[in-house]
């Protein structure tokens, strides 16, 4: 397909594409210098609120998305502690927040449309009430901020362009919001020593969850800042250096059903540090606390997404080859820190390996550059990428980038069919196939490509885990398992894209690979 019949394709479904409105202004009286009654009329005019219809579905409905949004949503998002979670007038916004959610999960269109509209009356009730809120208690603060990250969760993951842009533009004012109900302030939620006398264990469980949501609600904005950063090809908003993230418990912890479990758990867990303390008492570095902290998902999903916003902040300026080993070092530390912990069908839930692999394409690709190339910003500025994406093309760079997302895709297959995929899914997914188009699509020779030993032979491909299930006898990489990068690869991500979760931003990805494998088998 020649680029002129590419490029107005891939530009008109690009999911950050908005449509622009054709708008015929009078040309302004040059004799009026002053406002009369009816330019006065159209400022009224512009100052009105929008109508909207804000009736709810059923309490049956609401009722059933809470549910659902629990079982399906809140394990790869957990930041709603779900067990001391009830309607009240303190959790409105959150309560609606988490129903739009849900509702995706209903299967139906009708569910979908209603899901969607809860969610754009939500975002017009956050931006008017914020006021009457900062003035309330920390926990009703503290539902406004979790509404809103809920809220932003959804739009980005809508596949709607204006949903995606809006989101973007409001990201600062809920990180502007978490500030300023103190919660970038607290570091940790500390579990209790021993039994406090003058309180009861319901109590002591109540006061941690609401520290424990407090710590997971900004590393959900740490999350965000990644992703937004990632996708607009910006430098992020916050600062991602571990230092500057709150720890959060384990998994095990947040979900433990009643303040008994939990208590359980806690002396469980008092008991195993206390046992590593001992075995590590020689070693000054030991930090027999950071045991409890590995186990928790949502720590190691910010900490990771920290490394690719500080590769994303990096490419903005200047990413050398020093950035790049250092970047890669990071990675592989982050691998050997948290993998044996987030390995398992319990413990899968977030998919960071598939994660992992997406960092090591940032690395290796300049998405910003791929998407000009294939025609996101229209054919002057695809045109002006196409020397550099097939220098690009022609680099090992570009084959390991390729490596990672062969990993990544195989990764992605082998979730289990009931598992919701993680809210940064989709877009790796869509990533993986975009570096393996633009590579097939650019690249000096016109031979399939398949890795040599040597291009496996590389420290990330031979950790625990990278070989994405190609070899069940061996949890290493090999050459002799990678299949040739032929154009049947964007099939695979186009079919797995249309298949995966609720989120209309899949199938908003797989529309555009679509356009791209018709590119190549066209060609």
């Amino acid at each position: 397909m020649p680029l002129s019949d590419l490029v107005p394709a891939v530009q008109y479904n690009w999911y950050t594409t908005l449509t622009r409105d054709v708008v015929c202004y009078e040309s302004p009286d040059r004799g009026q210098d002053q406002i009369d009654e009816a330019y006065r009329e159209g400022l009224r005019c512009k100052l009105q609120p929008y109508p909207s219809n804000t009736a709810l579905p059923s309490a049956d409905f609401l009722n059933l998305c809470i549910k659902l949004y629990f079982v399906r949503f809140n394990p790869v998002f957990p930041i709603v502690h779900a067990p001391s979670f009830r309607p009240s007038s303190e959790n409105a916004i959150l309560l609606l927040s988490v129903c739009s959610v849900g509702a995706l999960f209903m299967g139906s269109a009708t569910a979908a449309a209603q899901g969607r509209k809860i969610f754009q009356t939500l975002n017009k009730a956050n931006l008017s009430s914020w006021d009457t809120y900062i003035r309330r208690d920390a926990r009703e603060w503290r539902s406004l901020v979790q509404a809103s990250i809920i809220g932003q969760t959804f739009g980005m993951l809508s596949g709607q362009p204006d949903n995606v842009c809006m989101t973007e533009s409001f990201h600062g004012t809920a990180i502007a919001w978490a500030r300023q109900g103190g919660f970038f302030k607290i570091k940790s939620a500390p579990l209790p020593s021993t039994i406090e006398p003058d309180m009861s264990k319901e109590d002591i469980w109540r006061r941690w969850v609401d520290a424990e949501e407090s710590v997971r609600l900004v590393l959900a904005l740490y999350i965000h800042d990644s992703e937004f950063a990632t996708t607009f090809h910006h430098e992020p908003l916050l600062r991602h250096t571990p230092e500057k993230l709150p720890v959060c418990n384990s998994d095990e912890l947040f979900f433990a059903a009643s303040a008994a479990d939990w208590y359980n758990l806690v002396e469980k867990d008092r008991a195993m540090n206390s046992q590593v303390a001992h075995i590590h008492s020689a070693n000054s570095l030991a930090v027999p606390s950071a045991l409890t902290t590995r186990k928790a998902q949502m720590f190691a999903y910010a900490s990771l997404a920290g490394i690719v916003a500080s590769i994303q902040e990096k490419r903005s300026s200047f990413l050398d080859d020093t950035s790049k080993q250092h970047f890669r070092n990071l990675l592989l530390s982050w691998h050997n820190e948290y993998y044996k912990h987030i390995q398992g069908p319990k413990r899968n839930h977030i998919n960071l390996l598939i994660f992992w692999h997406a960092a090591f394409m940032a690395l290796y690709a300049d998405s910003d550059l791929l998407e000009r190339s294939i025609g996101r910003d229209g054919r002057q500025a695809a045109q002006e990428a196409r020397e550099d994406v097939e220098t690009w093309a022609a680099s090992v760079e570009a084959r390991r980038g390729v490596l990672h997302a062969l990993l990544l895709l195989k990764d992605l297959e082998m979730l289990p069919i009931g598992l919701e995929p993680a809210i940064h899914v989709p877009k790796a997914a869509f990533y993986s196939a975009m570096v393996v188009y633009t590579y097939i699509k650019f690249k000096p020779s016109a031979d399939s490509y398949a890795p040599s030993h040597d291009e496996v032979d590389i420290p990330e491909l031979q950790v625990s885990g990278s070989n994405g299930a190609l070899n069940p006898t061996s949890d290493k990489a090999s050459a002799a398992f990678f299949s040739p990068v032929e154009p049947s690869i964007l099939c695979n991500a186009i079919d797995l894209l249309r298949r995966i979760g609720h989120w209309e931003i899949s199938r908003r990805f797989a529309s555009i690979l679509q356009i791209l494998l018709d590119d190549l088998t066209k060609a």
